[in-house]
Parts: structure tokens; C-alpha cells; sequence
């Protein structure tokens, strides 16, 4: 009897010890994931010799491939653009953060877009939401709802008319 509750114990003491390192695991592996962003604002692309894009223009000759439906987003804002690393190399990024009617549906993606699958239509729930252009050059080579990799939420926005200027009349 005295054996066996010492095997009892010596595993109940065991058993103690491997919950406690697996909730230390957990923990540091949760921590890594929230570090992450820490992480890579940290580690920010060097500036290069890639041109500042005039990214407003850019968006606005590309509004139709970006929103199925442009009518239906209100208070459109876009952000400055930042350089990031992409897939296809160093990378302008830029932010679009705007109404939507519950209706609407964000454009497939980009025409040379690295996305995989149709992003899901803006949630009818109140609020902002984000859409992510990545830019090289004149052309935008990648776009999709913003993600937390994106940190658009966390950008400063001005407002944003898409649409050309009406020319004056001259009389």
C-alpha cells in the first residue's frame, strides 16, 4: 500500500509539472504571435531606389477592378503609402478604409493578384473596412481586405474622391 501511493504521488507530481510546461508553451508561443507585429515593424524594408508611386491616381484609374460596385462605398479614406516587403519584392502599400452598403462585394483582386481565393464580401456589421494595395511602380500588383499583417487600422487617413475633377467651363 505504501508503494503504490507513492507511484500516486510521484504521478500526480508529474502530471502537475507537464500541465504547467504546456501552459508555459502555450503562453510562449501566444506571446510570439502578438510579438510578431513587433517583430516586423522593427524590421521595416531599407529605403530604396523604388519612386514613391503616385498612389492616388493610381487607385482612382483602378476603382472599378478594386470595388465591384464604387457607388456603394461611402466615406472613402486612403492612408500614405509605406514600403513594405511582398511576395514579388519591395512593395508600396497603401490603405483604403470606407462605409459599405451591406450589398456590397470587393472586386476578385488585382489582375496579376498573388491571392488565392475571392475575398469575402465586406460583413453587413457597422464600422470601417480596410482594403490593402500593394503598388510597384505604376501598377498595383496585389490587393485584398486588410489584415493584421496589413496594420491599416492602424493608419491615419484623409479623405479620398476617386472620381476626376469636373473641368471648368469656359464661357
Amino acid at each position: 500500500m505504501g508503494h503504490s501511493n507513492k507511484v500516486r504521488c510521484a504521478i500526480r507530481k508529474c502530471g502537475g509539472l507537464s500541465v504547467r510546461g504546456g501552459v508555459l508553451a502555450c503562453a510562449v508561443m501566444m506571446g510570439g504571435c502578438s510579438g510578431s507585429d513587433l517583430f516586423q515593424n522593427v524590421t521595416q524594408p531599407a529605403s530604396s531606389d523604388l519612386p514613391q508611386p503616385n498612389d492616388r491616381r493610381i487607385i482612382a484609374d483602378n476603382i472599378n477592378t478594386i470595388f465591384r460596385n464604387p457607388a456603394s462605398v461611402t466615406d472613402l479614406q486612403i492612408s500614405g503609402v509605406r514600403l513594405v516587403d511582398h511576395v514579388k519584392g519591395l512593395t508600396w502599400l497603401t490603405c483604403l478604409k470606407f462605409q459599405a452598403q451591406p450589398n456590397l462585394a470587393v472586386a476578385q483582386s488585382a489582375p496579376s493578384s498573388t491571392a488565392t481565393e475571392e475575398p469575402a464580401a465586406p460583413s453587413p456589421a457597422p464600422g470601417p473596412q480596410y482594403y490593402a494595395i500593394f503598388i510597384q511602380g505604376d501598377k498595383i500588383i496585389d490587393s485584398r481586405i486588410g489584415v493584421a499583417i496589413d496594420q491599416c487600422r492602424n493608419q491615419v487617413f484623409h479623405p479620398f474622391d476617386p472620381r476626376p475633377p469636373v473641368a471648368a467651363k469656359k464661357g
